[in-house]
């Protein structure tokens, strides 16, 4: 099920400032920044629930060297499930080589269906 956002999130503004529920993660936090989700390369938020990340605020800010591949690898070799909502541009393209399946799932606060990219993590040695 995709995290509810709630209404006091503005995913374009600086989360500073703002009440954020505790599994929104800002680059950085240390819950995920061994996973290279770091200042030096991102900006915005992804959502940590359980074992899955959510990949749905996300801006690179050096795009085109890896950072985002590394990313995902480190996550999903660390055993979550990462899930991508409404991907759009070449996001998309970036989880369908990376493997991921396309799902429909039920986006409770528009009350309707909507995309999910989901790549399942690997079960830990």
């Amino acid at each position: 099920m995709i995290p509810q956002i709630t209404k006091n999130i503005n995913p374009f503004e600086p989360l500073k400032g703002q009440v954020k529920p505790s599994f929104v993660c800002e680059p950085g936090d240390p819950r995920v920044s061994i996973y290279g989700w770091t200042k030096e390369h991102w900006t915005g938020y992804i959502s940590i629930i359980d074992r899955t990340i959510y990949l749905s605020a996300i801006w690179s800010l050096k795009p085109g060297i890896g950072n985002l591949s590394r990313l995902i690898k480190n996550i999903h070799e660390a055993g979550y499930e990462i899930r991508v909502p409404n991907p759009f541009g070449h996001m998309e393209q970036i989880c369908k080589h990376h493997g991921f399946t396309k799902i429909q799932e039920l986006f409770p606060e528009a009350g309707e269906n909507i995309t999910v990219y989901v790549l399942t993590g690997r079960k830990n040695d």
